[in-house]
């Protein structure tokens, strides 16, 4: 009997959950290089776990974009392209403008003040954090943000898109003008906010989101060099 067989009863969703979470931060980070196949088998092993959950957890990853699957040949780590990125980017900016706008006004009053005392504690520690921490405090930020508005559908499409572009997000935080820079405009978006004034906020975050995307994809050739640098050192 072989192990889909063995498996083709109900799989725990704690078991999915476990193998999908570490797939998507994998991929995400380009742990898999771009176009590499998955191999099911020895992520299963690593993981303690048989094909099932993998598969499943592989296939929301499909549903994610992070994943992609070539019948007959299995699945594969999405490719990065500059045009998906700056599509993403796009998709990205089209939320959080209106996002941003809806909040104007609309946000809840201690959720804004809460958003804003955290980033000026992120704007003085700035110079002692990673750039990890930086695009970690980054997303943070843009999230809460569009979460003014009270639209959790929207936050999911973000958060989808937001995993799709992290490790890109880290070339626009690495340089150290730009991001002193990134960093200030966030806190301009947040007066705009406080003040009500939505065409103020939209346009900010429509400007901010804009730099960062030419500079990524300025960039996005340094950061395919960096994901295959492991097989030429």
């Amino acid at each position: 009997m072989n192990d889909d067989t063995k498996s083709a009863k109900p799989v725990p969703e704690n078991t999915v959950e476990r193998a999908y979470l570490h797939l998507r931060d994998r991929t995400v980070s380009f742990g898999y290089r771009p176009g590499e196949r998955i191999n099911e088998v020895e992520l299963a092993a690593s993981l303690g776990m048989s094909r099932a959950p993998v598969r499943e957890a592989l296939n929301r990853l499909i549903a994610d974009g992070l994943v992609v699957m070539e019948p007959g040949r299995g699945f594969f780590c999405r490719k990065l392209s500059a045009k998906e990125i700056a599509d993403l980017f796009a998709v990205r900016a089209d939320l959080e403008v209106s996002a941003v706008r809806a909040a104007c006004g609309h946000a809840d009053p201690l959720a804004l003040e809460t958003l804003t005392k955290d980033w000026e504690e992120v704007l003085a520690k700035q110079a002692g954090l990673s750039v990890d921490a930086l695009v970690t405090a980054d997303e943070d930020f843009h999230i809460r943000l569009a979460g003014l508005a009270g639209n959790a559908e929207r936050l999911r499409y973000l958060g989808n898109i937001n995993a799709r572009i992290r490790f890109v997000r880290r070339i626009n935080l690495e340089e150290e003008g730009r991001r002193a820079a990134s960093l200030a405009e966030h806190a301009l978006i947040l007066a705009a906010v406080r003040a009500g004034d939505a065409q103020a906020a939209g346009h900010l975050v429509a400007r901010h989101l804009s730099i960062s995307a030419e500079e990524v994809l300025a960039h996005i050739h340094t950061g395919l060099a960096r994901i295959y640098a492991s097989e030429v050192a």
